[in-house]
């Protein structure tokens, strides 16, 4: 491998770029939530998989504007929702929108059937109205004309007895009029009528008067005249009896009261003669018979007299309007209007989906497409479009997109701000660390290449990974090169310290480079396997959350280890000693006599005060491991997302208007062996079982509403008189049960609103009850007890994925351990040193477990994130075992070359000191950068991890390891004859004496 070393940059170069492609392409593998690593045979995933088939109901993947405000029923919120929807459905890269729902969307809905219905309703009356007027002074004005023909044709000055002929000529030709024109069913009532008519117009002459053409067609002319005998004379304090005959007549007919409350009031409103009109309301009048049609509309329905213009509109369509004619006045009602003064309201159940009860808030539901792209992919679009529909409509409201995509698309961004300022920070650490360590300007550029280009090619694989065997987790993309900048930098300072060490010692190039291989390698192969190995067990994990991690990590690490043990020798043998410039790699200086370092006096110290140091450590360990089983952990998803982005700050706001549960409900699909509804009829009785469902799992503590079939808009509705109903209410009662049955017919759905967040522990709580409660709800039903209950919905997704991560969590502990344990012993030919190692490690997950518990509960004001625990105890078996392994490989190393096991642990810390130091500052530092993401869990496994190797590397490998293994002596590498017999030893046949060994705490300057 040496001697090709050309060739070994040469194949890296190429498989970087082979990678490149892939490279680009690994967001479209990432995904940013927990819950869609759900095991797919879990309850809660087919409870998806059927809603998805059988119900058009989005299952939180809905994008929510939310608008907010001092009062968000005013004309700015309504101008801004009218438009923002027409800016969304006419932009053409939102095409994957299926739908878009706000509250006027919903009154423009109401406000178009209202408006058809009313207009109906207003010609229906119209037509009943102008019947009426002609039976009443349709009826007189006939009279009035005939008798008025009769006069004209007779002499001028005429006495009372000729008008009483008169009188009987018209009547005689009135009533044939009347008659052709009066339906069937008012002829008896109108020859009544008239006959009182022709009565009192008759006492309205005096027969011994005499009387001129003059008076009676022009003074008194026989309208005027009609109008006194139906209406009376309104200069008269004192009616006579023959005057205003109508409507006494009509308050005292046998009509029904509905005909009769409609003749008084025609009789009432209406005049036969109108001159001049103040008003109109002349009985043949258009305008007359529009303004008494529009307000006995109001009268009859309660409608507020405000609302007198819209209905004069609606009635102005005219009878049978176009649909777009109807639309045109709905849209224009719907935007000059308000909440308040619209004719139609929702249901106060429909209003709440939409407007919180303070008025403060309102929602936008955007539904997306089932096919189509990624709704995270469109978010950032639709915040465009927001700011478009608040400009346009001249507002400046307080608006927010939020929902499941937005959600992610705020984590992806923030991901990538997070590697954007993390691995900067990162790189320029270790610069500093290796520079200063090495005494070198160029030194450190190695190990950053390195991992660069291991970086690179092992995302090249993320991507192949994500697209063939499990989609990736998001955490992935800050969380690899971390580990592997930590674990990668790690093995390239071990090789180059030692190549150092060998050509200090004056050793040739290529042999310092073999050597290096040989001795550092060795430690490098078990560090890394034992790397591998905790990822790997990851990777079987049944939680794919763990399992995308564990086999991102894992191919990360084994690449870098690849890299560390091919390109790293292949550049030392290329760039030799000019890795180190402007330094140089002189013979090391010697301590003057009776001077020691720091490290050879921390050996002395363990040395002589050895059990005190581990009765130390024991008593921190008791408390440690107390607060970390004692604390509880968190499974809140939404505490990940920082307040500062815009999908929290518009979750805080909606859960602050509608309450924590109201958007993503907790469901149950019941899956009946009977059909359940058709094109016209329900199964009542199959009903009845699933209301019983509805309102048990109303009783169950933490559930505040219910939504179902029988509970369409929360309230129950009389589902068991459906057969008594007319076909328009039976066909209402459909169309609002349909949302909650399947397409299937045999289906149906029951909503529970949790009065908890979603993602909190008493949500969960809740949930279990509402599973715990099927199997008596199927014990108490017979149609239950044949059908299929599964619970579903985001709370249930997290208990299950909860579920199958505990499982995991003792299962991946223990396979974790007993990886490590036979690698080690495999590769130290000892029982009790790999025991030893993961008890250590395991001391030092413990502190750094409770010290980040305290301060995230106190100083950050958040529980430990829930896979907190197993991430920190894996990724610290891995590469907390790195400075173990190199400590105890050394100490292996002076025992087989004839050390005593005191003299070969202190000389070891002594000379492994100053490495352990500068890979732990190394890895703790590029942990460490984590804490500056904006993510809760990256910042607590950034601490958590920089707190646990700073005590590996500062107190426990230099302090509580020797004291541990001064006191085990021989029993340190005792191990069963069947792994001691397939050893060689390593070294015996050349012992060196010490001095001439390589001094490898030689640092610049010393």
């Amino acid at each position: 491998m040496i001697r090709h070393s050309r060739a070994i940059f040469i194949l890296w170069i190429v498989a970087l770029g082979a990678s490149v492609p892939a490279l680009l392409q690994v967001q479209n593998v990432i995904v940013y939530s927990e819950t869609s690593f759900n095991p797919k045979n879990s309850e809660s995933s087919m409870a998806h998989d059927l809603v998805s088939k059988e119900f058009q109901i989005s299952q939180g993947e809905s994008g929510l504007v939310v608008i907010t405000g001092e009062d968000v029923r005013g004309v700015d919120a309504r101008n801004f929702a009218i438009t923002l929807n027409r800016t969304l459905q006419e932009d053409p890269e939102l095409s994957n929108i299926s739908n878009i729902t706000n509250i006027y969307d919903i009154y423009f809905k109401q406000i178009l059937g209202y408006t058809s219905v009313v207009n109906s309703q207003l010609y229906k009356s119209e037509n009943a109205t102008a019947l009426v007027a002609s039976l009443e002074y349709g009826t007189a004005s006939i009279y009035a004309d005939q008798w008025s023909k009769i006069v004209s044709q007779g002499p001028f000055h005429v006495s009372g007895t000729q008008v009483a002929q008169y009188n009987q000529k018209a009547n005689a030709s009135s009533w044939p009029l009347i008659t052709s024109q009066v339906p069937k069913t008012f002829l008896p009532l109108i020859k009544n009528y008239y006959n009182l008519f022709y009565q009192s117009w008759n006492e309205s002459f005096d027969a011994s008067s005499q009387y001129n053409v003059y008076q009676l067609m022009i003074q008194g002319s026989p309208l005027l005249r009609a109008q006194n005998v139906t209406k009376g004379n309104p200069a008269l304090q004192n009616q006579p009896s023959y005057y205003n005959i109508t409507s006494r007549y009509f308050e005292s007919s046998p009509l029904d009261p509905q005909s009769k409350s409609l003749f008084v009031s025609v009789a009432k409103y209406f005049n036969l003669y109108c001159f001049p009109c103040s008003y109109p309301d002349y009985w043949n009048d258009a305008t007359g018979l529009r303004a008494f049609t529009v307000s006995s509309f109001l009268n009859i329905t309660g409608t507020n007299s405000s609302q007198y213009g819209t209905i004069g509109e609606i009635y102005d369509l005219g009878p049978s309007p176009s649909f777009a004619s109807v639309s045109k006045l709905a849209t224009r009602i719907l935007h000059e209007g308000s909440v308040s003064s619209y004719p139609v309201q929702p249901s106060r159940d429909v209003y709440d989906q939409f407007v919180s009860a303070d008025n403060n808030t309102m929602l936008v539901i955007l539904d997306f497409k089932n096919s189509g792209p990624d709704p995270r992919n469109n978010i950032q679009q639709i915040r465009d479009e927001v700011a478009v529909a608040n400009r346009l409509s001249g507002q400046n409201l307080a608006i927010y997109v939020t929902g499941a995509p937005a959600f992610n698309y705020d984590l992806e961004t923030e991901s990538v701000n997070d590697i954007e300022r993390i691995d900067p920070v990162t790189i320029v650490l270790i610069i500093l660390i290796i520079g200063l360590f090495f005494g070198s300007l160029t030194a450190p550029l190695l190990p950053i290449s390195a991992i660069g280009l291991s970086v690179g090619v092992a995302f090249g694989l993320v991507y192949l990974v994500g697209s063939y065997v499990t989609s990736v987790h998001f955490l992935v993309l800050t969380l690899m090169p971390i580990a592997m900048l930590g674990a990668g930098t790690d093995y390239c300072i071990f090789l180059i310290s030692r190549f150092a060490e060998e050509r200090r010692q004056g050793r040739d190039k290529k042999e310092a480079v073999e050597r290096s291989l040989a001795w550092a390698g060795q430690s490098i192969v078990t560090s890394g396997a034992t790397v591998v190995l905790a990822f790997g067990t990851l990777a079987v994990a049944s939680f794919g959350m763990l399992r995308s991690i564990g086999l991102a990590v894992m191919l990360g690490i084994s690449v870098a280890l690849l890299v560390a043990l091919t390109l790293v020798p292949a550049a030392l043998m290329v760039f030799g000693d000019r890795l180190f410039w402007p330094g140089h790699l002189g013979a090391k200086k010697e301590k003057s006599e009776g001077k020691k370092g720091y490290y050879a006096k921390a050996a002395g110290f363990t040395a002589r005060h050895s059990k005190i140091v581990l009765v130390i450590a024991l008593a921190i360990s008791v408390p440690a491991t107390v607060v970390v089983f004692s604390s509880g952990t968190s499974h809140d998803f939404i505490a990940q997302i920082p307040d500062s982005l815009e999908s929290r700050a518009g979750y805080n706001n909606m859960i602050q208007g509608f309450g924590p549960g109201a958007v993503t409900p907790t469901y149950t699909i019941i899956l009946t062996p009977v059909q359940l509804d058709g094109s016209n009829w329900i199964n009542v009785t199959a009903m009845s079982a699933i209301s019983y469902a509805e309102n048990s799992t109303l009783q169950i503590p933490g559930v505040s509403k219910v939504y179902g079939p029988t509970h369409p808009l929360g309230n129950p509705i009389s589902y068991s008189t459906f057969n008594q109903l007319g076909s328009a209410e039976q066909a209402e009662m459909i169309r609002s049960m349909k949302p909650f049955l399947g397409q299937d017919g045999k289906s149906a759905m029951v909503w529970a609103v949790l009065s908890s967040e979603p993602y909190s522990d008493s949500a969960i709580a809740a949930l279990s009850s509402i599973r715990a409660n099927v199997r008596p709800l199927q014990s108490d039903s017979p149609l239950l007890a044949s059908s299929t209950m599964l619970v579903g919905g985001e709370t249930a997704s997290l208990a299950d994925l909860t579920r199958a991560a505990s499982a995991d969590y003792s299962n991946m502990t223990i396979l974790v351990l007993v990886g490590v344990f036979i690698v080690l012993l495999l590769a130290l030919g000892s029982v009790f040193t790999p025991l030893r190692l993961i008890l250590t490690i395991l001391l030092s997950v413990s502190w750094a477990m409770a010290a980040v518990m305290l301060i995230s509960q106190n100083l950050l004001g958040a529980q430990l994130t829930w896979i907190l625990p197993i991430m920190l105890l894996v990724i610290m078996v891995g590469l907390g075992l790195d400075y173990d392994i190199f400590l105890v490989t050394r100490i292996r190393e002076f025992v087989l070359k004839g050390l005593t096991d005191d003299a070969a642990i202190d000389t070891a810390v002594e000379r492994t000191g100053a490495i352990i130091t500068a890979c732990g500052l190394v890895t703790a530092g590029a942990f460490s950068t984590m804490m500056l993401s904006h993510i809760l869990l990256l910042q607590q496994l950034g601490l958590g991890i920089l707190i646990v190797v700073l005590l590996d590397a500062l107190v426990i490998r230099i302090y509580l390891v020797p004291s541990i293994m001064r006191h085990m002596k021989r029993f340190n590498w005792w191990a069963p004859r069947i792994i001691k017999g397939g050893r060689k030893p390593i070294g015996r046949s050349s012992l060196a004496k010490l001095s001439t060994e390589p001094n490898t705490n030689v640092t610049p300057g010393q």
